[in-house]
């Protein structure tokens, strides 16, 4: 019994309107296979770090994270539609992964305050996923709009990126502002994605400079983690 638990097993959860953003069950069959687990506490990790879940049993006997399951579901702006994709790795360790409603992983506007986080970057800052749609020329690259909001980013026309290399690359900000506010970014884009040689699943961070003296342009100094193969 102890060797078939050690095993990896995956299983994901369908986030719905029955009260998610306080608890979660998991999947009877998978709580069924680890009926003689005892552990009171899960690790759940995700590309943006890591969260400490209480765990406990209801009367149907599922495994529920309770305590620190909130925190997760603020932290990756879990909605309704989102699914979320558990590896267990043994011990109640879960790496983790989610996507919204198109079946995409999803993009996180700013990376939470994790105390285990291993990005430590001080300035406003969001992260994106390369997916093949960033490679093309058109349409561009939508930055997440709670992102535009925190930082006033539609007072600015143009963006600088600073890639690892030192290189600065300017790039167009185009922004919708009727209606629904849409901001992305466009001419200039495929340049640094191309000289950068971004693939498929790399992850890029954008750390605004907020010590720029650039009036309408906001710089962005760019750390790149290569997917792995």
């Amino acid at each position: 019994m102890e060797g078939e638990i050690a095993k990896s097993r995956h299983f994901f959860n369908v986030m719905v309107p029955a009260g998610f953003h306080n608890h979660l069950n998991l999947p009877s069959s998978f709580c069924n296979k680890l009926k003689e687990e005892k552990s009171k506490r899960a690790i759940l990790k995700s590309r943006i770090g890591k969260w400490k879940i209480d765990v406990c049993r209801n009367s149907e006997g599922l495994i529920c994270f309770e305590n620190g399951w909130p925190q997760f579901v603020n932290d990756h702006c879990l909605s309704i539609g989102d699914f979320v994709v558990f590896e267990h790795t043994g011990d109640f360790h879960f790496n983790v992964s989610v996507f919204d409603h198109t079946a995409c992983e999803k993009e996180f506007p700013v990376e939470p305050k994790n105390e285990r986080q291993e990005n430590n970057t001080p300035n406003p800052h969001f992260v994106l996923t390369m997916k093949p749609s960033f490679a093309q020329k058109k349409p561009g690259v939508h930055i997440p709009v709670e992102f535009v909001r925190s930082v006033n980013l539609s007072q600015k026309s143009r963006l600088t990126l600073m890639d690892p290399q030192g290189r600065e690359w300017p790039v167009k900000l185009r922004l919708q502002t009727k209606g629904r506010l849409r901001a992305r970014m466009y001419s200039g884009w495929h340049d640094f994605y191309v000289s950068n040689e971004l693939k498929n699943g790399d992850v890029c961070v954008f750390e605004l400079n907020s010590t720029s003296p650039r009036c309408t342009t906001a710089l962005f100094n760019v750390q790149i983690s290569r997917a792995t193969v």
